[in-house]
């Protein structure tokens, strides 16, 4: 084989190659972004990273599903946890979903919040013009990290004869609970997210991504307190305003 012939091959082979990438970036039906950014609001911040792949399922790429996984870092200062169980803030063990609170057993444990987590994630979205994705995503399941601290703990209905200790109004040393899993209103457990999002392209590499985020903690106490509880819940309803990066762009 001449060198001419040697030099078209290769050139060719290099061409195909080319393309093809092209191609395959171009019609790619992954795409694949890293989000960072804060959420605040009031007494709390939520800083936080959200790596997903989204899933085109239409030929333009406009609906698209998508999985991930979060990890987010929420601090506050001193807040109202409530009481977690649905079956005392509903009244009932079932779905509840149209159950009004029972305030009588609803109690408090005010305490500073940092609590690290990490969680599988699912979402959708619409993709428009090329440069702005409208959707939301929600936490399924995970687990939370943090250091045991103390919270002032207030029993709803004072001393009373099933407060025999007469703990309804004192320093309990808490945790955040371990595992997270997301489930319908009060039955949800651990600390998890959910957000409403818009993300604008303003160049091929950075995008700019704002969002309404619903961040759900959660604490357990070292000692079973009053109605046999241990666990407490703050949702905290917050402004985000993150970047976006694509990776197999």
């Amino acid at each position: 084989m001449n060198f001419k012939a040697l030099l078209s091959l290769f050139s060719y082979t290099y061409l195909t190659f080319f393309s093809i990438s092209s191609y395959a970036q171009l019609f790619n039906p992954i795409q694949t972004r890293m989000d960072v950014g804060v959420a605040w609001k009031d007494k709390s911040s939520n800083i936080g990273f959200l790596y997903n792949q989204y899933l085109k399922l239409d030929s333009k790429g406009i609906l698209q599903v998508g999985w991930g996984v979060r990890g987010s870092h929420l601090i506050t200062n001193t807040l109202d946890y409530i009481t977690a169980p649905s079956e005392l803030t509903r009244g009932e063990s079932g779905l509840a979903l149209n159950t009004p609170l029972v305030l009588k057993n609803i109690d408090t444990l005010q305490l500073k919040t940092s609590i690290t987590s990490f969680n599988f994630n699912l979402g959708f979205q619409l993709s428009l013009f090329n440069r702005l994705d409208l959707g939301a995503n929600t936490d399924l399941l995970g687990f939370a990290l943090g250091s045991r601290r103390s919270g002032f703990y207030l029993g709803s209905s004072g001393f009373n004869k099933v407060d025999s200790l007469n703990i309804h109004q004192t320093y309990q040393r808490v945790r955040p609970t371990g595992r997270a899993i997301q489930l319908p209103q009060d039955h949800v457990k651990g600390t998890l997210n959910s957000e409403l999002f818009a993300r604008l392209r303003i160049t091929q590499r950075v995008a700019v991504k704002v969002s309404y985020l619903l961040a759900v903690s959660e604490y357990k106490t070292d000692n079973i307190l009053l109605d046999a509880n241990r666990r407490f819940r703050l949702r905290s309803k917050m402004f985000y305003v993150g970047l976006s990066f694509p990776i197999n762009q």
